[in-house]
């Protein structure tokens, strides 16, 4: 049994594998027909650790070392950009926070002005809001209403009103066109209520000196008017005029 070969019908058998055909054909070059030596052959070309071992070692070219090299900086500098992104969203979103909390306190310090000078005059102070990146609500903008109506038949009181209306609009430190506005309002209300208040003084003075001279004018009249009348019951009494009164000397 020594000197086997592979007959020609088996050539496809062998070529499909390889491992049992390796074996066959060491069978042959050895010319052992020991199953101790197929089974060690066979075993050999089973083990991984041997194929590894007969596998040929393919060095990382510098090629793939560059690219790989290339990648790593690309995500790093992707990760910079991010990174430069959020800080730069962080820097506005708090810059913005600090504006609106800034107008909040200007906002409801100008329209408190308002509202304290105005007194009985100012109405209650409303507020328009605008939510922040936080959550909050921050007073953007504010008004009061105040009573610039002129009070009827009462000049003098009019006048004493508009000053206070006027006061209380200018009364923020920096007041915005509306205020102003108001203000004027005021001191054209006021200058008609001085000449209305002027009208009536003069009216009362020339009245009162009216009344004073008509009284002087009559006074003489009605003295002398009552003396004839005196007079002359007198005379229709006794006959005849009445003369001065004689007191007799001893």
């Amino acid at each position: 049994m020594s000197n086997l070969s592979i007959s020609p019908a088996f050539s496809g058998m062998a070529s499909a594998y390889p491992r049992m055909a390796g074996a066959s054909m060491g069978i042959a070059v050895n010319g052992s027909s020991d199953p101790a030596a197929v089974r060690s052959s066979i075993a050999r070309e089973d083990d991984p650790a041997a194929r590894s071992a007969a596998l040929p070692v393919t060095a990382a070219s510098p090629s793939d070392e560059s690219s790989a090299d290339s990648q790593s900086e690309q995500q790093a500098q992707v990760q910079r950009q991010l990174s430069q992104v959020e800080a730069e969203l962080l820097r506005v979103t708090q810059t913005e926070i600090r504006e609106l909390a800034t107008r909040d306190r200007e906002v409801r310090t100008h329209e408190q002005a308002h509202k304290a000078v105005g007194g009985q005059y100012a109405g209650a102070v409303s507020y328009s809001y605008e939510r922040g990146p936080d959550g909050r609500m921050y007073a953007v903008g504010g008004s009061v209403a105040i009573d610039t109506a002129a009070i009827p038949g009462d000049p003098a009181a009019t006048l004493q009103k508009l000053q206070q209306v006027q006061r209380a609009a200018l009364a923020p430190a920096q007041p915005s066109a509306q205020d102003l506005s108001v203000a004027a309002q005021a001191a054209q209300a006021m200058a008609q209520a001085r000449a209305e208040l002027a009208t009536e003084t003069l009216d009362a003075a020339t009245g009162a000196d009216a009344a004073n001279a008509d009284s002087r004018d009559r006074t003489p009249v009605n003295t002398e008017t009552d003396k004839g009348i005196a007079a002359y019951k007198q005379v229709d009494a006794s006959g005849s005029l009445p003369g001065p009164s004689l007191r007799a000397q001893a």
